[in-house]
This record gives structure tokens, C-alpha cells and sequence, in this order.
């Protein structure tokens, strides 16, 4: 297991060969893997596509790449965490098979530069609520992508800045520790 220093995990998963094909535990409960999923979810992506940014106040993502290649874009918007402001990107690859757990206020994002395959849980059901995204490429997350004109999504195209998107990160969160959200 990899722990990054934004409280990420990647964790190496082990795949069982014989003569037929291969079989790949992706999550087990006795794993300490950070995460009681609530739901999963199967996600297919042409070449070149991307996905997100988002962040989220409660729920937290666990990611296994079944094909293909996911860069992960992470950076750490919570104010009160010792890795604030602090950006990296991991590349998970189907044919190594990792998982990684991303946790509540962390603002992630998905890059496949070839078709790939992703399996996803989380911890909590979708809460458009807890759904907040902003800008890719607004330089105030500080990741470098390396990329240009990836496919994005209606929503992703016209989602506004990494600082509106903190702002409603920190409202949501006070909200929903009032009770109110």
C-alpha cells in the first residue's frame, strides 16, 4: 500500500493467474481500504476524455482501473489538513491493477489518455448536493496535466473556479455539520 501524502491510499491488488484467465480481488472488507461502499459504479471513456474536477464533502471514492489508463489528479482543499493546497497526479494502469481511495475534500479528476475502464465505489450515495466541481485547468489547483482539449462533459466545459468551488466546498460542509444539507 501507498500512502500519499494528500491522505490518499493506492494499493497493489493481487491477480490470481492459471490456464482460463485471471481472477483479481478488487475489494475485500477485512482490508483496512478506508472505505464502507454504498454503491459501485462501472465507468467506460473514450481516449483523451476528462472528468472532473470535483470535490466532495462526505463521500469518499474508491477507483481500481480495469483497463486502459486513469491519471488521478488530486489536490487537497481542506483548509485545516496538513497537506492543503498540495497537488499531484498518480497514473493507475488495467494492467497493473491498483486501487486508490480518495477521501472527502480532496478535489480529484480523471484523465484517460486511451480507451479505458473504470470501477468506482463510494461511501455515500450521490447527493447532488455533494457534487462540486470546478475548472480543470484553473491553475490555483496546481496540477499539470500534460494535456490539451480533452473531451469534457457539458457540466465539466462550464464549471467555474477552483476558488468559487472552495468556497461551496466550505458552505456545504458547515451546512451539513449544522444539519441543515
Amino acid at each position: 500500500m501507498i500512502k500519499l501524502p494528500l491522505g490518499c491510499v493506492v494499493r497493489d491488488l493481487k491477480t490470481h493467474d492459471d490456464d482460463r484467465g485471471n481472477l483479481t480481488e478488487i475489494f475485500r472488507q477485512e482490508w483496512d481500504a478506508g472505505i464502507e461502499p454504498v454503491q459501485w459504479n462501472f465507468v467506460r471513456s473514450q481516449a483523451n476524455v476528462l472528468r472532473g474536477v470535483h470535490v466532495h464533502v462526505i463521500h469518499s471514492d474508491y477507483l481500481v482501473c480495469l483497463e486502459g489508463t486513469l491519471v488521478l489528479a488530486l489536490s487537497d482543499i481542506r483548509p485545516e489538513s496538513p497537506t492543503h493546497g498540495m497537488a499531484t497526479t498518480v497514473t493507475l494502469k488495467g494492467s497493473k491493477m491498483q486501487a486508490a481511495l480518495v477521501p472527502p475534500g480532496v478535489a480529484h479528476g480523471f484523465h484517460f489518455p486511451e480507451v479505458s475502464s473504470l470501477c468506482y465505489s463510494v461511501s455515500h450515495y450521490w447527493n447532488t448536493v455533494d457534487e462540486i466541481g470546478c475548472r480543470w485547468d484553473d491553475p490555483a489547483l496546481g496540477l499539470d496535466w500534460d494535456i490539451r482539449d480533452p473531451a469534457l462533459s457539458p457540466r465539466d466545459t462550464t464549471a467555474g473556479s477552483a476558488a468559487e468551488m472552495t468556497q461551496q466546498y466550505l458552505a456545504v460542509r458547515a451546512q451539513m455539520s449544522a444539519g441543515r444539507a
